[in-house]
């Protein structure tokens, strides 16, 4: 009876002390809090500009990837069942946008072959962008895209117009 006596004076001394020396809560509890919340330090932000690193061909090669990106997305847009309006305008006006920004980073020779390419598009977007586009054009109008795209890839592949480009300047793309 005495050592079971002793072990629980033992066991209840240990847990008395560890909760009060080892108790997050208790030390909490008897910290000191500051009166006023401290503001959350501000963050350093410095841009830097990454176009001036950009050479022509890379200027070039990017709006490329991005037409063939949009270009594709239109196509796909197209090709899917249920045609979604949304999908298809937003896809057509990007990749125009992008064959207009080829058009001003190539020279003014290989620009004037781009442009009724341009004009071809601008009248295939007028027709995408209008209300009474409907599913049975849609066939027409991807052929007449399939058509262009090929065109495009065979006349301005960015290796075929590496020496035609205008040299770098100051815009960000």
């Amino acid at each position: 009876m005495r050592h079971r006596a002793l072990m629980s004076l033992v066991s209840g001394g240990c847990l008395l002390l560890s909760g009060l020396t080892g108790c997050e809560g208790l030390q909490r509890k008897f910290t000191r809090k500051p009166k006023h919340p401290q503001s959350p330090p501000t963050p350093v932000i410095q841009f830097l500009d990454y176009s001036k690193a950009m050479t022509p061909l890379d200027r070039y090669r990017k709006h490329a990837l991005m037409f063939d990106y949009w270009n594709d997305a239109l196509l796909e847009a197209l090709q899917s069942p249920p045609l979604n309006p949304k999908r298809y305008r937003r896809a057509s006006t990007e990749a125009l946008g992008e064959l207009e920004t080829l058009k001003g980073l190539v020279s003014d020779e290989l620009a004037a072959r781009l442009a009724p390419l341009i004009e071809e598009r601008v009248q295939l977007d007028r027709q995408l962008q209008g209300a009474t586009f409907s599913a049975n054009r849609a066939g027409a109008v991807r052929r007449a895209l399939e058509a262009q795209t090929r065109e495009f890839e065979q006349g301005f592949y960015w290796r075929d117009v590496e020496d035609q480009l205008k040299a770098t300047d100051a815009r960000a793309d």
